[in-house]
């Protein structure tokens, strides 16, 4: 960010300056001040359009995270409604006769708590992956948020001396 690097710039002139005697002034060319002054206000717009850009960005990434995680879980229950009808279906058919129906009654019953189970394990995998994504964006955009604050607050700074 050129306005950051403009600014520690004249930071050092300024600590690099001898102060007057007896007091904590310190002298600079008003050449040098109103050329650093003027880098600034021509940077500062560039910068505001990149941190707006930063935060639109971050939204688009937030709408979409959360549109993904919409939709993985909306196919993990359309995959266990299948697997649960599937088992369904063939415990249905295996209903012929009075030993099959036993083994039937038995293999349906695996194949729902195989579903439920796979159905569960996908819908828990889906949470925790968009729960990571989320705090993955969360973190990095609290990191570029902080470093936007440090920023302003270090250029408000400036402006109140």
């Amino acid at each position: 960010m050129k306005v950051l690097e403009l600014i520690e710039d004249f930071n050092r002139k300024i600590e690099a300056t001898p102060n007057m005697l007896m007091t904590k002034k310190v002298l600079i060319e008003r050449d040098e001040l109103e050329s650093l002054l003027t880098n600034i206000q021509t940077f500062l717009p560039d910068e505001m359009k990149h941190a707006k850009w930063i935060k639109e960005e971050r939204e688009k990434i937030f709408s979409d995270a959360n549109a993904e995680a919409e939709e993985i879980v909306l196919e993990a229950k359309k995959k266990e409604r299948m697997i649960i009808a599937e088992a369904k279906a063939q415990f249905e058919a295996m209903v012929n006769e009075n030993e099959i129906l036993r083994e039937a009654e038995e293999r349906a019953n695996e194949l729902l708590n195989q579903a439920r189970e796979e159905a569960r394990s996908v819908r828990l995998g889906s949470y925790q992956y968009s729960e990571d994504l989320l705090l993955d964006l969360q973190e990095g955009f609290e990191k570029k948020l902080t470093e936007i604050n440090d920023d302003l607050r270090a250029l408000q700074e400036f402006l109140q001396r």
